[in-house]
């Protein structure tokens, strides 16, 4: 009876710990991060986000986070947010299957059409995630959205204007490629495995 209430807890053990090495770790916008003139549904798209995987949305002074409800997402409604971060890189654990919406709530950086992304969560699913493998998920640079250009100005006592390379974007903080999940799968189940043999024993 020991043996099979330890080996039960060290199978629910082992899926966990497999669960947590397969986590992905979104970087909002590729290459491109969190920024003006982005195509953020290009960027979702053929994405599968999963519980327990992450976002993380690296950016500019200049911009914010702001989680909001769908209604003020599809309004671009900075006024009421379930959430708001700043500081240039915020990160969300995804721990629950639905749909979550976020903007930036700079004025104009929503309403022009492009700073605004919906992340819609699935179930944990094991053999997906582990053909997508662990790690920090980016992708190539997003075409830019042709728009009017945004203000030029951040918000500040005086304002201040923000610098444009010569593509008319402004300058991305330099990317972090750390993996937030640097344990292969192969080494947690050898854990596991362990914790079964010392239960069992």
């Amino acid at each position: 009876m020991k043996a099979s209430s330890g080996a039960l807890l060290a199978a629910v053990a082992f899926a966990a710990l497999a669960a947590t090495a397969l986590a992905t770790n979104y970087k909002v916008g590729g290459v491109d991060q969190w920024d003006t003139y982005i195509n953020y549904d290009s960027w979702t798209e053929g994405k599968t986000f999963m519980v327990g995987d992450t976002i993380e949305f690296l950016y500019m002074p200049y911009h914010n986070v702001l989680e909001v409800t769908e209604a003020d997402y599809d309004a671009c409604n900075a006024d009421n947010p379930i959430s708001t971060h700043s500081g240039g890189d915020t990160t969300f654990k995804l721990t629950a299957t639905g749909t979550r919406y976020f903007i930036c709530g700079i004025p104009r950086h929503c309403l022009n059409g492009t700073m605004h992304v919906k992340i819609t969560t699935v179930p944990y699913d094991a053999a997906a995630a582990a053909a997508a493998g662990p790690g920090t998920a980016s992708s190539p640079a997003q075409a830019p959205v042709s728009s009017t250009p945004a203000d030029a100005f951040a918000p500040g006592p005086a304002g201040y204007k923000v610098a444009m390379d010569a593509a008319g974007k402004s300058p991305a903080a330099a990317p972090s490629d750390a993996s937030r999940y640097q344990q292969p799968a192969a080494a947690v189940a050898g854990l596991a495995l362990a914790a079964l043999v010392a239960l069992v024993a």
